[in-house]
């Protein structure tokens, strides 16, 4: 990807669906946080799997598409409601990531 200045460094995306976010590190889910409350969900079956792309009538694109439903492929395919959008999370948000040691296991 080409950014207008030169090449687009950025590893992280948050994707918006209508009840959670799901953050990405270049295409592997590493944070995934309920909208109502703002908890982080140390148990997602999303977390860890890598993010094939969006669900459509012909199958699988591999880019996300706002209005198609994400697929996330790991132990488990998870399948997420609509994506309304997608763009850089909060710099704060990196650092709070369900996968990093500080804030627990998983």
């Amino acid at each position: 990807m080409r950014a207008e200045h030169g090449i687009d460094r950025r590893h992280h995306t948050v994707y918006l669906t209508r009840n959670t976010e799901y953050h990405c590190r270049d295409r592997e889910c590493v944070g995934v946080r309920d909208r109502s409350s703002g908890a982080w969900m140390r148990d997602h079956p999303a977390l860890r799997a890598r993010m094939l792309g969006s669900v459509c009538r012909s199958g699988v694109r591999n880019r996300p598409e706002k209005g198609l439903r994400l697929l996330f492929g790991g132990n488990q395919l998870v399948m997420t409601s609509k994506l309304l959008s997608s763009g850089r999370p909060e710099r704060e948000d990196i650092f709070a990531y369900t996968s990093l040691c500080r804030t627990g296991v998983i």
